[in-house]
């Protein structure tokens, strides 16, 4: 695996491993108070970053791949993350519309 490669594995590997020992243990905290209405935008908002970051990651790696199949189905998810993201930020507005 080349360098270029390898910082991006390693890029994805951390941001899930700070995804997973910190965002999430948050998230699952039943203990914690309900999420302020003027708030809950925010974390559609910043789902949807992440998944845009993640369709662009696909859509980039979409032209790197050696096989003649392997293109098609990062361009395919790469596609299919930015329609979540859509939906995710269409969510987002539906919020802000709804607290003001």
């Amino acid at each position: 695996m080349d360098s270029g490669l390898r910082a991006m594995v390693d890029a994805v590997d951390e941001a899930r491993r700070q995804l997973r020992e910190n965002a999430l243990p948050n998230a699952k905290g039943g203990w914690r108070d309900k999420v302020p209405a003027m708030d809950e935008g925010v974390m559609l908002g910043t789902l949807a970053d992440l998944v845009e970051v993640a369709a662009e990651l696909a859509a980039a790696l979409s032209g790197r791949m050696s096989t003649n199949a392997s293109p098609g189905f990062y361009h395919l998810a790469g596609r299919r993350l930015r329609d979540e993201a859509g939906h995710l930020r269409e969510a987002e507005q539906k919020v802000a519309k709804r607290v003001g």
